[in-house]
């Protein structure tokens, strides 16, 4: 929801998704399942950038319904994705008593406590000063200034400078902020191109059916998401295929939320599959190799391309729940 898009989250947290997965005991494939997907949830989430160029793009909708809604996303997907987790499990499904597991887990939760205080002191601050807290308005420069303080204090704690801390902070990021930003319009100019040779033209204007214009929908959304960078497709969306989707009846929020799954969908689908890319460039050649040495041991074709499948099934079921799910409500 922070780092408005999944891709970048991807980027951001996926050595530590990965790792601390396979240290809690997790096959390898799914790890690299998990870790590729660890974004894809909270895209729907307050205050995500995409879902604010969603309404600034198109005015039938806000951003407080389309963030209302895609809490109950957020839930179903994520729903989805435990339900497959313990559905493909290995092993028998054990929990430990709560006397046990409480004390273990207030112990691993003790070295979050300072990095807790100080995102909620920053916004605080704000909110005593400005009275303004942390919004969608606001993120975008508090969260800068949140991250600075997490930096200087991980800085000090391991006795380096603040300067030195931040450096490396800033040189480290500014080559994904580089190939972001090249891979962003890239994809706006690609968005452009399909506009301009009027491609989208080629969908007929009335369906004569709702089922039948969200289901042609659903197929070009996830093409769409698996050649295109967010920011970019939705500006392409905007332009061309939500007005389809009027003339034939989608609600305008019902059809933002479709196109938001669609996308991330289109992200974990092959033959690009961006997340999955990203998921194997921060995780590392030594542990992509384990992940592969792992699966040619498997005999099923599903435990083969675990790493694959899982994405795509969870974020499927998804896409199918949230297209279809509210027509048929209708229907009743």
């Amino acid at each position: 929801a922070y780092s408005g898009a999944s891709g970048i989250f991807v980027i951001a947290a996926g050595a530590v998704i990965f790792r601390e997965l396979r240290r809690a005991g997790a096959r390898p494939s799914l790890a690299m399942a998990a870790t590729a997907m660890s974004g894809s949830t909270g895209v729907v989430l307050s205050p995500c950038l995409l879902v604010l160029i969603i309404a600034y793009l198109d005015r039938r909708v806000g951003s407080d319904e389309l963030f209302a809604w895609g809490y109950w996303v957020y839930l179903l997907s994520s729903t989805l994705f435990v339900a497959a987790v313990v559905l493909t499990r290995r092993a028998r499904l054990t929990i430990a008593p709560a006397r046990e597991a409480a004390p273990a887990t207030l112990r691993a939760l003790r070295p979050l406590v300072p990095y807790a205080l100080l995102f909620a002191v920053v916004p605080l601050t704000t909110w005593l000063a400005f009275d303004d807290g942390l919004n969608t308005i606001s993120a975008p420069v508090l969260l800068p200034v949140i991250l600075l303080a997490v930096i200087v204090f991980e800085g000090r704690r391991q006795k380096r400078p603040a300067r030195v801390a931040v450096e490396a902070a800033t040189a480290e990021t500014s080559v994904h902020i580089g190939a972001l930003l090249l891979l962003m319009a890239l994809s706006a100019c690609l968005g452009g191109v399909i506009e301009r040779a009027e491609v989208m033209t080629a969908l007929p204007a009335e369906f004569g059916s709702t089922w039948l214009t969200m289901a042609a929908l659903v197929v070009v959304l996830v093409v769409v998401g698996m050649v295109m960078d967010p920011y970019g497709a939705v500006i392409l969306v905007a332009a061309t295929v939500a007005e389809v989707a009027y003339r034939n009846g989608i609600d305008p929020v019902h059809f933002w939320m479709v196109v938001l799954v669609a996308f991330e969908l289109g992200y974990l689908t092959p033959p690009v599959a961006l997340n999955h890319l990203l998921a194997r460039q921060v995780v590392g050649v030594a542990a992509l190799a384990e992940a592969r040495a792992a699966e040619a041991k498997e005999h099923g074709f599903w435990a083969r391309h675990e790493r694959l499948l899982l994405p795509l099934a969870v974020m499927a079921a998804a896409l199918l729940l949230v297209a279809f799910g509210p027509l048929v409500w209708q229907a009743l």
